[in-house]
């Protein structure tokens, strides 16, 4: 896969011919003072992830919509996080001095911290490793025991570069670049399997692309943060009719019907907004959404079904 800020999904709709079916689907308006606003900091962002290519994948961690988008917007490079990804270990987030990002998750440091950031899964039967993969996109894995998983610590990150440690060795990686670091080889086990065991050569890519404005969902929230869109809640009638194409949700016709211009918006917002319409107006889900503006540009999207996660 290619790499890149983080994953992101093609937006493969064409503009559609008028609908002509409609759906009405019922939501309402939350008070700002029922939730926790939205994490927003400008700061040093490290992209890490351990790839194990000799390995045959198991698994597939897709995501119809990747947990982060990264775009320009004004001028400022944003890693927007629509759903929760915070690591538990994380400070809070005023004595953020920096943020590291994987394939498993946002962790931030402050900034005397050093961190080891999240790179695989033990369900305590197995370990799921990452075979190849997007930091906040899809991944595809592989299970296996009798694995010794690579000390990787995250030094320290300064404006200039970022200072890590892996099984014992130093590296840094300077701002606006990227590394791949090729680990000592390991010997590896498959669960259920009875074949003689293999070794594999793990590889961890570090990408430092410098400062970055970072959008998360506040800590143990049940919201999905997203843009404003130049939405106006109080000129969105309910229940809303909504766009439909052979049943289903319209979201370009719906971006039309509610004035959101998709060409005036950066590419990857328009991923973001396609993953604000399917979970907040698709006419399948028996759910009531919840939509809460707030004045830093963001949107709020409660419902039911975030609450059961």
């Amino acid at each position: 896969m290619a790499d890149r800020d983080s994953g992101a999904v093609e937006d493969r709709n064409v503009e559609p011919a008028e609908e002509s079916d409609t759906a009405a689907v019922e939501w309402r308006r939350r008070s700002p003072d029922t939730g926790r606003p939205p994490l927003v900091r400008r700061l040093p962002y490290v992209e890490l992830k351990l790839e194990h290519p000799d390995l045959e994948p198991t698994g597939y961690a897709d995501q119809f919509y990747p947990d982060a988008v990264p775009y320009e917007l004004d001028g400022i490079h944003r890693i927007f996080y629509w759903r929760p990804a915070l690591s538990p270990s994380s400070p809070p987030p005023d004595d953020w001095a920096a943020a590291c990002a994987t394939t498993h998750g946002l962790v931030g440091l402050d900034a005397d911290s050093r961190t080891s950031p999240p790179l695989a899964t033990d369900d305590g039967a197995a370990l799921t490793v990452v075979v190849g993969g997007t930091v906040g996109g899809d991944a595809t894995t592989a299970r296996l025991r009798s694995y010794s998983l690579p000390d990787v610590t995250l030094e320290a990150v300064s404006e200039s570069d970022a200072r890590l440690t892996a099984d014992g060795s130093a590296y840094a990686v300077s701002s606006g670049e990227r590394r791949r670091i090729g680990l000592d080889r390991r010997r590896v086990e498959h669960p259920g399997d009875d074949r003689d065991a293999s070794a594999v050569t793990p590889e961890l890519v570090v990408r430092y692309p410098g400062r970055r404005e970072v959008h998360h969902p506040a800590s143990e929230s049940t919201y999905r943060l997203f843009p404003s869109f130049g939405l106006d809640l109080d000129d969105l009638p309910s229940p809303l009719p909504v766009p439909t194409s052979a049943g289903e949700l319209d979201a370009v016709a719906l971006a039309r019907r509610l004035g959101v211009d998709r060409s005036e918006r950066p590419y990857p917002e328009r991923v973001l907004w396609r993953a604000f319409a399917h979970h907040a107006f698709d006419p399948h889900v028996e759910t009531t959404p919840e939509l809460t503006p707030l004045e830093s540009g963001h949107v709020l999207l409660w419902t039911d079904r975030f609450e059961a996660d």
